[in-house]
């Protein structure tokens, strides 16, 4: 399993550290699941791999299901753990440094269950090429890209 860091810690600035878990769900044509939702908690819209933050107790593997069923409405069957990543960023939107962790699973998206509660996340199909290319943290570009090549190298 790999692990690759993002972006540079500026010297002297506290960051605030959010660990989290990611699913990194491609279908038969090669798209990606993405979701479109708030950047860094502002006004700027951002294309993010479905998951989100670990709360206390959790494991990632239930950290990823929570978050799949509020954002999407959907359960995932998990196949694995791709990669950890990580990023150092600065949130305009409230003047904070981050220190973004994640665990990145392949995962296949299974049946809707109930409706999303998350109102302000979209599921956005897209080319997985292309989604990396536009993502908005680096490091979840990268597990995209690693997912993609993986399933070329399958066929």
């Amino acid at each position: 399993m790999e692990h690759r860091s993002f972006g540079q810690k500026e010297p002297g600035a506290v960051y605030r550290d959010r660990a989290g878990a990611y699913a990194v769900i491609l279908d038969d044509t090669e798209n990606v699941a993405l979701v479109e939702a708030p950047a860094a908690g502002g006004p700027e819209r951002g294309l993010f791999l479905p998951g989100g933050g670990i709360e206390p107790g959790e494991t990632p593997e239930m950290c990823l299901r929570r978050e799949c069923l509020e954002e999407l409405g959907r359960e995932i069957e998990l196949d694995g753990l791709l990669c950890t990543g990580e990023e150092y960023l600065f949130a305009r939107s409230d003047q904070r440094y981050l220190h973004v962790m994640g665990r990145c699973y392949r995962a296949v998206l299974g049946p809707q269950v109930q409706p999303p509660i998350e109102h302000d996340h979209v599921l956005r199909w897209v080319p997985a090429e292309w989604a990396a290319e536009h993502m908005f943290l680096n490091y979840q570009a990268w597990a995209v890209r690693l997912a993609w090549e993986e399933r070329m190298q399958e066929k």
